[in-house]
Formats: C-alpha cells, structure tokens, sequence
C-alpha cells in the first residue's frame, strides 16, 4: 500500500503468500484453481485473507478506497469472524488481473452508490468464518482432540478441556491443506465485537504522515508527463490545431492527436502545461455546441410529464386525484447540473509494449480499468496488469467511466513509454 509501484510488481499476489509462507484464505475460489496456486505460491487455499508466521492477518480488498473507509470496514467484517487479533492486521488490494486470471475469485470489484460495504459484508463474513474454522480444524488434528472442544478469539485457538493454545500463525500452514468446510455459521450481530464499533482506521497513521502513493504518484521508470486539452463540449472533436508553436521548446517530447482531445508529452508536468497552453487549438463542437444550463433544465422538466416517461413506482391513480383535489399545494424543486470534481485529478499512468499494457489507476472500478486498457490497446484482456492506486475521492466520476484510463493508454501507445 505504500512502497512506490514498479514495472516488475506482475504478480505481487502469489509472490507474497510465498515469501510468507503463510496462509490465504477465502470462501469461494475453485478446488482446481487452489491446487495450482497452492503449487506455484505455498500454502494458498483461497483469496481473502493471508495470515503469516507472526499472526499478522492481511485481509485482501476487491473494492476502491477513496477517504470512506473501505480499506477498514471490509477488513471488519472479515475479522469479526475470523476472531483474529485487530492490533495485527493490515489491508491491501486485490488485482484486477488476478482476479480475471483466477476466474473473479474476488468477484465484483466496482464501488459506487454507497454499495461498497452492504454489497460485500454476506460473503467476506463467510470468508472471516470459514478460515477460523480451517484454523480450528488444524490445531484440532495437530492435538488429536475433536474440533468441537476448540474456539478461537484474537488469533488464539484454544481447546478448552485441557487449557491448551496454540496461534493462528503456528496452525496456517497445515490449515492452508484442509478442505474448506460446506456451511459456516455466523455470528449474531448482537455479539459483534467489530462490526459497526468505532475502531481505528488501518490506514490512518500512514495518511497523516503523508505516505500512501495515490494514482498520480505512480512512477515508472522512464515515465514522461502529458498534459492534455479536451474539447469543451461533450462530443466535440479536434478541429485543428497549430503545433508549430511550441516545436523546439525545451523538454516537450511530442503532441498527440487522441480525437477527442490533443496531448502535450513532456520531461515534466510543468513543460507539458505550459507548451499546451501555448499552443492554439481550434475545436469542432458537434451536436452538444448549443447545450447550457437553461437547455439541460428544460429538459429535465419535460420528463416530467412525458407520456412515454417510465414509472419506477406506482401506488395509486395520482392524476385523478390531484384532478379532484379540495385545494392544491404545488411547488418546484431544481438542482443544477453538477460536476463531479475530485480532490485528486483524474490521471492514469500508462505502458504499452507490443501486445502488453500495464496501467497505474485510482478507480473505482477496477475490471472496468483493465476492460477498458485492453479495448484502447487492441489487446486480450489477459495481457493486461492493474496497479488499483489509492484515489483522492471519487464520487463516481472514477467508476464506469474509464475515459481517462483510454486517454492514458492511447498516449503511451503513441509515444512508447509509461
């Protein structure tokens, strides 16, 4: 989560399980798939949660992080029924390539409409569940006593006739080679000691100290910075532009024509936003020209009563009886059309070599990220690696929309360099 992203992290996920030599664990990752990750990276059962040697637990996120707390709330529900200790565990992401390699193990990756939390909390509950139990189930064959007469709680596995203990750390490796049980049971929120509990967010110390590397920081080596002017209107397209301007400037390396917009590339994002402010760029507008505010609104209000507007819900007849209503209370409502700005801009740091693309992204949609890369580049999604960034705020502007992911390696293509 916080070292500087590098071109050779392919792979990072297994590489780590196998330096641990700890275990990974999951609820629903295929037998097959788990025997060959087992083979290529140690003990690896299934996806969610790694636990090492020393009883550090390392939950693994599918969703995106952008200052609401996914990063701590989905490890919560994890570790409400895992029963591990809190004080030891750290979060980190699940890549979207890997999730496309191991057949979406992690499942759906997008987060928005506030569905990040609710959407996951019934199967990383069962994940929680599911690695205590083959934790269990280990230190109980280890002592040859039923696993009935065993509980866990804080990364401790006790069995209670004879007041014996053991830790998750020491028992992850035997429990990584048990099958998953069928059915878990979970717990009841009345005995939740996690969930909804005002507990310490995993990535507050680093966030304050200026640490963790969001989308924009990404570096990779030989990385050259563009600046990039869009058409103002939605739709519109480069109609010209004169690049003479700017030609001999120190540091500017090439422009780019995407279509839709014209790239300045440079040693630096000083160089690249200055030459591009320099340099005239005449626009075609399109159909979208004549559009504003007073527009949009009118036809915001049209729908209103639309004879073809869909109904969402109905509960009654509402036209008659306002028709026949004793008195009237009417009044409008309007909001603007709004921007969705982000702290952080919108940026993707991009690397297109022959048929490969590995892209740095803060997302909220990760497989959205990787299928949009790998339609821009013309290549098969598997050839594609996902460094899912930190992103400073989101507000779904960084979600299905993938617009700046395609400028991105639409650029690196061009030039051929990150």
């Amino acid at each position: 989560m916080t070292h500087m992203p590098k071109l050779s992290r392919r792979g990072f996920i297994v590489a780590s399980a196998a330096a641990s030599g700890g275990l990974a664990l999951g609820v629903r990752m295929p037998t097959a798939n788990a025997q060959v990750a087992r083979a290529a990276a140690g003990p690896e059962v299934t996806a969610w949660v790694v636990i090492q040697p020393d009883d550090t637990v390392i939950v693994r996120v599918a969703r995106s992080e952008m200052g609401q707390g996914a990063m701590t709330a989905l490890p919560q529900l994890v570790c409400e029924e895992l029963e591990c200790d809190w004080a030891k565990v750290k979060a980190e992401y699940a890549p979207p390539h890997e999730n496309l390699r191991r057949a979406r193990v992690w499942g759906n990756m997008s987060t928005g409409g506030s569905q990040g939390t609710r959407g996951s909390q019934d199967y990383l509950r069962k994940a929680g569940a599911t690695a205590r139990e083959m934790l269990i189930a280990a230190a109980a064959k280890e002592w040859n006593v039923p696993a009935s007469e065993c509980t866990a709680k804080s990364s401790v596995i006790t069995h209670l006739p004879s007041g014996r203990t053991t830790t998750f750390g020491k028992v992850a490796t035997a429990a990584s080679l048990l099958p998953p049980p069928a059915e878990v049971k979970l717990k009841e929120p009345k005995d939740w000691t996690l969930i909804g509990k005002p507990v310490g967010r995993l990535d507050l110390l680093e966030k304050v100290t200026g640490q963790p590397i969001y989308g924009i920081d990404a570096r990779p080596e030989g990385v050259a910075y563009a600046a990039i002017a869009q058409c103002p209107v939605f739709g519109g397209k480069v109609a010209s532009y004169d690049e003479a301007k700017i030609r001999g400037r120190k540091g500017v390396q090439q422009v780019v024509n995407i279509g839709d917009a014209v790239v300045v590339v440079a040693d630096d994002t000083w160089t690249a936003q200055q030459a591009l402010a320099a340099m005239p760029i005449v626009w075609e507008e399109g159909p979208n020209a004549k559009v504003s505010s007073q527009t949009i609104a009118a036809f915001l209000k049209e729908g209103l009563t639309a004879n073809d507007a869909g109904v969402g819900r109905k509960n009654g007849d509402v036209a008659p009886a306002l028709a026949g209503a004793a008195k009237r209370v009417e009044a409008e409502y309007a909001v603007p059309f709004l921007a969705h700005a982000c702290m952080e801009p919108m940026n993707c740091t991009a690397h297109v070599v022959g048929d490969r693309v590995e892209i740095w992204v803060a997302t909220q949609n990760g497989e959205a990220a990787l299928a949009t890369a790998a339609s821009t580049a013309g290549v098969p999604p598997a050839n594609v690696i996902v460094h899912k960034m930190h992103q400073g705020g989101g507000f779904g502007r960084r979600g299905a929309v993938q617009d700046y992911t395609r400028q991105a390696v639409l650029v690196a293509k061009a030039v051929g360099k990150p």
